[in-house]
C-alpha cells in the first residue's frame, strides 16, 4: 500500500498570502520495511532549514545523502530550476530508488535536467561515489552543499557517511557544507571521535534561527480528543521532533 502526502512550505511571518512566497512538495511513501520508505522527523528539520535559507541553494549543487523519501532534496529542486540536486541511497535498496523516481514524476521534475537519482555506498571510493564525483566535474560544477536527514541512525555506519563526507570536502570541493538534522536516540552515541580522526569540525544550529514550527508537524485534531491512542500519538512524535538537532559539518 503506498500514499502520497503534500508538504507546504511558506514564511510564515508573511502574512500576505498574495505576496508571501510558497511552494509543495509531494512525497509519496511506500509500505516496505527499508527505513528510506518513510518520512522521518528529521527530514521536516532540514526541510524548513533549506526553506529558511533557500536564496544559498539557489543555483549551487546539493547532494543528498541516504535520501530516503527525500523531502529536503526535492525541496530543493523545486526552489529553482538552477539548482542541480543528486539525490542518493544504497544502490542494493532498488525500490526506495524507484519510489524516488516515482515522486520526481509526481512534481514534475523529469523533465528537468537539474536531478540525478544515484545509488550511492557510503565509503565505497571505487564506484558510485567516484563516478558521481567525475559526472560533477565534467559538468563544470561544485558539490556545494552536502544534506542528510536522520543519516547517523545506526551506529555501524557512522564513520562510512563521516568518512564519506570527508572525502568530498577534502579531494572535491573544500569549501562545501554538510547540513544534517540528527534524532538522539541516546546519549551515549557520539561522532565526535569520528569527526576528530577525520579532521571536521562541527556546528550546532539552533532551531530558533529559522523558527521551526513543531506544531506545523503533529496533528492535533481537536475531534480526537477523546481518542487516547490519537493522543498518544501525537506526543511521541512531538517527543520524537523535540529530540532533532541540525547541524553544520565542515573541513577543520
Amino acid at each position: 500500500m503506498n500514499s502520497t502526502k503534500v508538504f507546504h512550505f511558506y514564511d510564515e511571518e508573511n502574512s500576505n498570502q498574495s505576496s508571501r512566497e510558497e511552494q509543495s512538495v509531494i512525497i509519496k511513501e511506500i509500505l516496505d520495511s527499508s527505513y528510506g520508505c518513510y518520512i522521518w522527523p528529521s527530514a521536516f528539520v532540514l526541510a524548513e532549514y533549506i526553506w529558511y535559507k533557500r536564496d544559498l541553494f539557489k543555483d549551487k549543487t546539493v547532494l543528498e545523502l541516504g535520501s530516503g523519501t527525500s523531502l529536503p532534496g526535492f525541496l530543493c529542486a523545486l526552489i529553482s530550476n538552477d539548482t542541480h540536486v543528486i539525490l542518493t541511497d544504497r544502490p542494493d535498496a532498488p525500490q526506495v530508488l524507484e519510489n524516488m523516481r516515482d515522486t520526481a514524476r509526481l512534481n514534475n521534475l523529469t523533465t528537468r535536467n537539474n536531478i540525478w537519482i544515484r545509488g550511492l555506498m557510503w565509503s565505497d571510493f571505487s564506484g558510485g561515489l567516484f563516478q558521481m564525483l567525475t559526472d560533477v566535474e565534467q559538468s563544470d560544477r561544485k558539490i556545494d552543499w552536502i544534506l542528510g536527514s536522520d543519516t547517523f541512525y545506526d551506529p555501524k555506519d557512522f564513520e562510512d557517511l563521516i568518512v564519506t563526507v570527508a572525502y568530498i570536502l577534502t579531494y572535491h570541493s573544500p569549501n562545501a557544507k554538510f547540513i544534517t538534522s540528527y534524532q538522539e536516540r541516546s546519549s551515549k552515541r557520539s561522532i565526535q571521535y569520528f569527526l576528530d580522526k577525520w579532521k571536521l569540525k562541527c556546528n550546532q544550529i539552533p532551531l530558533s534561527l529559522f523558527n521551526f514550527n513543531y506544531d506545523k508537524y503533529i496533528n492535533l485534531n481537536d475531534e480526537n480528543d477523546e481518542d487516547m491512542e490519537s493522543m498518544d500519538n501525537d506526543v511521541a512524535y512531538a517527543t520524537s521532533l523535540q529530540s532533532v538537532f541540525l547541524l553544520e559539518i565542515t573541513k577543520t
